[in-house]
């Protein structure tokens, strides 16, 4: 499992830990030149989790146009609001498709399997906690991986929201306390990632 890491870029380039990449986000306004953008170990979100800035949004893309290896762009979506996320996908996952990269699709608070939308590049767990790790969403991560579709989960800061990410397949995930505390947040990752890779996986 990957973990993204987003403002802690210091750390991250002192971090020789495969497991851990760059979550790109519009409101730091960075030159990807100064990040350190593995091929396959980074993405870009949308910020729409503190309200939608579209002009910052539109121009992280353009920065990072043509920059290699990007998983996936995280089309703007409305939190706990399946209805409303799926209004927005087909103008913005045409947009990201568009300047090259792979849509993201965030699922939200009763969103089923029969709804998700076509052209998908990526599933975002988003929406609340309860939905987050509800069966629902389990069962959209278990769709998506039959699929090959690289799955992500946001919001994950605990050790047991971490270990249940890692029992699901879960390919990637990201939380504000490894921006926040960079230093003292990848380094409990890591420890506990080091317990669990000791063990088999949990298959779904």
């Amino acid at each position: 499992m990957l973990i993204l890491v987003s403002g802690a870029t210091a750390t991250m380039r002192s971090v020789d830990d495969a497991r851990f990449g760059v979550l790109v986000v519009p409101a730091a306004g960075n030159d990807p030149a100064s990040l350190p953008l593995v091929p396959g170990r980074w993405a870009m979100d949308n910020g729409a989790y503190s309200g939608l800035d579209v002009a910052a949004f539109v121009g992280m893309l353009q920065a990072c146009h043509g920059r290699a290896g990007c998983l996936f762009v995280t089309a703007p979506d409305v939190v706990g609001d399946a209805t409303a996320t799926l209004a927005l996908w087909p103008f913005w996952s045409a947009l990201i498709r568009g300047v090259g990269f792979a849509p993201a699709f965030v699922a939200q608070d009763g969103m089923t399997v029969a709804q998700l939308p076509s052209g998908v590049g990526a599933l975002f767990i988003g929406g609340t906690t309860t939905f987050k790790l509800s069966a629902d969403a389990r069962t959209l991560v278990a769709y998506a991986k039959a699929r090959e579709l690289w799955t992500h989960m946001g919001r994950v800061n605990t050790r047991g929201r971490l270990r249940e990410a890692y029992r699901w397949g879960i390919d990637s995930i990201d939380g504000t306390s490894r921006s926040m505390f960079p230093q003292i947040q990848v380094t409990k990752d890591q420890r506990w990632m080091n317990e669990w890779q000791q063990q088999p996986a949990l298959s779904l």
